[in-house]
């Protein structure tokens, strides 16, 4: 009896604490709740942003390479529009791993007036992995002059930017690209090709004009992958004129682009 009662009077104390401090963890987190209101929590915790941005800012200064770059990853991964100076300036680094992270960092804003700066890097950086990583960040802030960047991607010598270029388009339609991107599908990279094929099947009808092209790389393609995603395109697209050609590969031996090309002739059934 002794027992319950103590449990009964311990239930009444938690109880009571909890009515006086709702949902805190102790007294010192409910003392902190009573005297700071949310304009002041607000506005300590923006001063305590921007002393952070500043600390990792500081580190691009850094001698070592490998603190530079985390400092940029750090700005990168907290997607503020505060960080842009700071990325804006590991731009200039003489090390391609930290410009790399930089131009990664601008694409995850997803902010189109960004193009030209990171644009600057696909066209004139000297190392592939950065063009490579600019193309990427292209895709993500999109806009118009992020395409034209990016169709001038297509044409870079290093088969890796060229993919990256060519994946990035691939994130929204654009009519601007359907002619370029229909060139690339005779590229020497079957990568390129492929993904030039899911790029145009985006486009959706707009694309009209890449159906031949579509066709003969469905046909004759030696890439097993780029004739599946030629298929896909041509569903997407819905041109009729190509039905005979996706029935033909609908009889394929390789049963992944048997099953891509019935796929497609079923949107022309249900579009």
């Amino acid at each position: 009896m002794r027992h319950r009662s103590s449990l009964i009077v311990i239930v009444i104390i938690i109880v009571l604490l909890t009515a006086t401090c709702p949902q805190q963890a102790g007294a010192w987190a409910c003392s902190q709740s009573t005297s700071t209101s949310p304009p002041q929590a607000a506005q300590q915790l923006a001063e305590a942003q921007r002393a952070e941005i500043a600390g990792y800012t500081a580190s691009l200064k850094s001698a070592d390479e490998e603190e530079r770059r985390n400092a940029v990853l750090m700005l990168g991964a907290m997607r503020d529009p505060a960080t842009i100076a700071a990325l804006r300036a590991a731009l200039t680094d003489s090390a391609e791993r930290v410009r790399a992270a930089a131009l990664a960092g601008l694409g995850n804003l997803n902010d189109p007036t960004l193009a030209p700066v990171i644009a600057i890097y696909l066209t004139k950086d000297k190392r592939a992995f950065v063009r490579k990583t600019a193309a990427y960040a292209l895709g993500q802030v999109g806009g118009s002059d992020a395409t034209a960047a990016l169709i001038g991607g297509l044409r870079d010598k290093d088969m890796e930017v060229r993919g990256a270029a060519v994946v990035a388009l691939s994130n929204t339609p654009d009519a601007s690209a359907i002619e370029p991107l229909t060139r690339v599908l005779t590229d020497k990279s079957p990568f390129v090709r492929a993904h030039a094929a899911v790029a145009l099947g985006v486009n959706g009808r707009a694309a009209a004009s890449a159906v031949p092209a579509l066709v003969r790389t469905l046909a004759k393609d030696d890439d097993h992958e780029a004739r599946r995603q030629a298929a896909t395109a041509l569903g997407r697209i819905g041109e009729p004129s190509a039905q005979p050609a996706l029935e033909r590969a609908a009889h394929s031996s390789d049963p992944y682009l048997s099953q891509a090309a019935r796929d497609a002739i079923g949107q022309f059934r249900h579009p």
